[in-house]
């Protein structure tokens, strides 16, 4: 079943938060400049969960448990791009078997609207 999840935010002035949940405080801005906001922290999440869909994959498929991957995501107007980047070593049996698995278990894109673009690719 799903889980719920719950936080407290407490926030002293405009344009800045913090957060009271899971494991240490999360502390937000206005402007990137600053540090993390709200929007930053939602493309961290999509991208957070691509990359542990990504692990769950090859621990899953190719029975590998621990693999150095990094995904680069950018947001810009309704419009998420990540691009993975997988070991050069590595050998991917199915590219979009992997990408539909990624599509089929990231909770995180489900909650986005229809409209919201995401575009997943592996980079080259």
């Amino acid at each position: 079943g799903d889980i719920m999840y719950q936080t407290t935010i407490k926030s002293d002035k405009r344009f800045h938060s913090l957060s009271e949940g899971y494991g240490a405080p999360v502390e937000l801005f206005g402007y990137t400049e600053d540090g993390e906001t709200p929007m930053s922290l939602v493309n961290i999440a999509l991208a957070s969960c691509v990359t542990m869909c990504l692990q769950s994959y090859f621990a899953k498929y190719q029975g590998i448990e621990e693999l150095a991957i990094q995904v680069d995501s950018s947001y810009e107007e309704g419009h998420f791009t990540l691009a993975i980047h997988l070991p050069e070593d590595l050998i991917l049996k199915n590219e979009q078997e992997l990408l539909a698995f990624v599509d089929n278990f990231c909770r995180v894109k489900k909650l986005f609207r229809e409209d919201i673009q995401v575009d997943i690719s592996l980079a080259k």
